[in-house]
């Protein structure tokens, strides 16, 4: 089940330079996280891969909120507190 630690792990792959960073629902991807279209694609195949499936990406995530929610809409997601 995808939560937060999950993620602030393959976030931390694809930027190493957040280590330092708080990770909380309203953290946004692209203005706090500096992330790019390229580690986008780089975390949706993360994502993927870890659990087996392939997602449709219909709609715009801007925090990881947002994505937390999108993947528990998709049943792969758990609520886990902020780190």
């Amino acid at each position: 089940m995808a939560d937060m630690e999950e993620l602030r792990e393959m976030l931390i792959w694809l930027k190493p330079d957040a280590v330092h960073t708080a990770f909380t629902r309203q953290t946004r991807l692209a203005e706090d996280l500096r992330l790019t279209a390229c580690d986008g694609l780089g975390l949706v195949a993360m994502i993927e891969a870890r659990y087996g499936r392939t997602l449709g990406w219909e709609q715009e995530l801007a925090t990881l909120g947002d994505l937390l929610d999108y993947l528990a809409a998709q049943g792969i997601g758990a609520e886990a507190p902020d780190i």
